[in-house]
């Protein structure tokens, strides 16, 4: 029975494991941002654990890929980590970005050593492809803003036999989302809203552009909205006033004619009498 287990592990598709971009060419002292990301090849991945090593390079700062849950998250302090990916995945998901600094001339390395990928109760083969970045010396070394990289997705090769490659798409690097916004005309009901609502947006930043949602819109309960009077009611209750008024006026009226009458009526009919 173990040994029917091993054979089925064997011949699983084989999951990449790497650091994208896996090379640059940087200056002592920028600033880069990389991602690391898995690639199923054939059976789903549920979790991933590892730990970084860095070489002539520093950690600046490590975000956790969106809809990753950390049984143990990677920090500057502490670059190991045990990530498990809800739902399992088949297709690539980025576990986390990182910043890191160049900090010495020469041949930079980031690498990950204590892999495990875990897939639906058995554990998976992997291949690792890790980061090298040359490091050069500017006579002048000038501050440069960090700019995300677009992710350059390794090959994977599907048969050893006849060297079958498969193209794997980018990877979407994302900023954070900003604060959400609302028009500050209180126009409520916009955008599908209920008449009750106002129409909230907040935005972010993709690398490459459009590979993710970069726009997300939320419909929220607002007071002013919930208080103002609908022109439509407004309309009725005015119809309604007039119509009210119309049946008055005919009322008041008929309650003249009948006065007169009542006196005009009477006066005749004295004036008969006499003659």
């Amino acid at each position: 029975m173990l040994g029917i287990f091993f054979f089925n592990v064997a011949n699983a598709g084989t999951s990449s494991l790497y650091v994208s971009p896996a090379t640059l060419d940087k200056n002592v002292g920028d600033t880069f941002m990389v991602a690391v990301s898995i690639a199923p090849n054939g059976p789903k991945v549920c979790a991933v654990e590892g730990k970084l090593l860095l070489d002539k390079l520093s950690c600046q700062n490590i975000v956790l890929g969106e809809g990753m849950m950390a049984q143990k998250s990677p920090s500057c302090a502490d670059l190991s980590f045990l990530l498990g990916i809800p739902g399992c995945v088949t297709e690539n998901k980025t576990l986390f970005t990182m910043t890191v600094q160049g900090e010495n001339e020469g041949l930079a390395i980031l690498d990950i050593v204590g892999i495990d990928v875990v897939g639906e109760g058995v554990p998976l083969p992997f291949t690792l492809v890790k980061g090298s970045y040359t490091l050069s010396i500017k006579a002048v070394t000038p501050q440069t803003p960090i700019v995300p990289v677009t992710p350059v997705i390794p090959q994977i090769i599907d048969d050893i036999d006849t060297g079958n490659v498969i193209e794997q798409a980018p990877v979407c690097v994302c900023e954070d989302w900003e604060d959400w916004q609302w028009d500050l005309n209180k126009d409520c009901g916009q955008g599908g809203c209920d008449s009750r609502q106002l129409l909230q947006t907040r935005e972010r930043e993709c690398n490459p552009e459009s590979c993710e949602i970069e726009v997300e819109n939320r419909c929220v309960a607002d007071a002013y909205c919930a208080s103002a009077i609908p022109i439509e009611d407004s309309t009725q209750t005015a119809t309604i006033l007039d119509t009210l008024g119309s049946i008055g006026y005919g009322w008041l009226i008929g309650g003249l004619i009948l006065l007169i009458l009542l006196i005009v009526i009477p006066y005749f009919l004295k004036r008969k009498k006499r003659r």
